[in-house]
């Protein structure tokens, strides 16, 4: 069980916070209510349903919506429940000095709002009176009560949040806590004890879609790749937010004394320098997709295909489809020559003797020929 999550010193932090996402009112097309399936479910009086009914949507949501998209249709439902003007979600980790945001969204609020709450995070009580101690527990308070830090109050007023309400929770398993604040604009407007209420009633509700969510997006287009992969989702510095069963033990087939709630130093200095190529190991071969604002991971077994070079990888996969030499040499822009060499190093490479057991070798690592091959990550081997 994961609990505790180290991201290192609080200036690191700061410096590698990814940008919070802005959700776009126009991505995405309505979409019918789950509710809508179940005859009887509105009948009667639908205020003391309206929490049920709101998760009975929720949970479908979570279950097919991309990341992003979720978090958007989140608030659309939140807003029947809950009226606001803007609001904000995400997960975070706590230091001294206060939150690190490690992936978050913003509903009705521009980019700049991120940025400028950093310059104002160590002085912003809904970040203390909620992160100490005080998970699911929903915090209230107006821009003009007595005592906030001017520099809190400005940034309040620049963003137009009159009222504020923030609450929290802590998923255990990997040390992340999920927070969601809603913003009223209008002084005459402030959060009731009934919202309150209901606040805290969502934020685990939430913890557990996201969870549902995350795991929803490993698996969407997992296909049905021969080689076996584990696959998770971590964020810039490499806190694991959703993970395969069994991603562990296949992370210490390539670091064996790993464990924790962070993917192994290596892959998060890859994953920030290089995430647009694959991470090649000893054991693993690790790709490394950006996923609105997380990093989908997916660690295989090195296959025979690694040792090749990308140019033999190139000309193995298109002789392998059935071109001639001369037809590979024009899709590769080199002589015909030149593919006779690179063919017979992927021979020597893959321990082959003839074309016809290309197939068999691409299809057994997973990597079956097709009109426009990937190139390989690794070095010549």
């Amino acid at each position: 069980m994961r609990i505790t999550t180290d991201i290192g010193q609080d200036l690191d932090a700061l410096r590698d916070v990814p940008a919070a996402i802005v959700l776009d009112d126009f991505a995405w097309p309505t979409l019918p209510p789950r509710r809508a399936d179940f005859d009887g479910v509105t009948c009667g009086d639908a205020s003391q349903r309206e929490l049920g009914l709101m998760l009975l949507d929720l949970y479908a949501v979570a279950a097919r919506s991309g990341i992003g998209e979720f978090e958007y249709r989140f608030f659309s439902l939140l807003q029947a429940l809950i009226p606001f003007d803007a609001a904000w979600t995400g997960v975070a980790t706590h230091v001294p000095t206060g939150p690190v945001m490690h992936n978050s969204f913003l509903y009705r609020l521009p980019h700049a709002f991120f940025s400028d709450w950093k310059r104002v995070r160590d002085c912003d009580p809904l970040a203390h009176r909620t992160l100490r101690g005080a998970h699911g527990h929903a915090v209230r308070l107006s821009v003009v009560e007595p005592g906030l830090d001017a520099r809190f109050r400005d940034w309040c007023v620049k963003y137009g949040l009159a009222q504020l309400m923030c609450v929290c929770t802590l998923d255990r398993r990997f040390g992340l806590t999920t927070f969601m604040s809603i913003y009223r604009q209008g002084l005459n407007r402030p959060f009731s004890d009934d919202d309150a209420r209901r606040f805290e009633e969502v934020i685990p509700h939430l913890a557990a879609a996201l969870t549902i969510n995350r795991a929803a997006q490993l698996t969407r287009e997992r296909g049905d790749a021969v080689a076996p992969a584990a696959r998770a989702l971590c964020d810039n510095f490499g806190v694991l937010h959703h993970a395969d069963h069994g991603f562990d033990d296949v992370l210490r087939t390539e670091w064996p004394a790993w464990a924790g709630a962070r993917v192994p130093e290596p892959l998060v200095a890859h994953l920030r320098r290089q995430s647009g190529q694959p991470f090649v190991g000893d054991a693993l071969r690790i790709q490394c997709v950006p996923v609105a604002g997380l990093f989908q991971i997916e660690a295989r077994p090195r296959s025979l295909l690694d040792r090749l070079s990308p140019r033999e990888l190139a000309a193995i996969r298109y002789y392998g489809a059935g071109r001639s030499h001369k037809e590979v040499a024009q899709r590769m822009a080199i002589s015909p020559t030149t593919v006779r060499h690179y063919l017979r190093c992927a021979y020597r490479k893959l321990g082959m003797h003839d074309k016809s057991q290309i197939a068999g070798v691409l299809g057994a690592t997973g990597g079956a020929a097709d009109d426009e091959p990937m190139e390989a990550g690794g070095e010549s081997r």
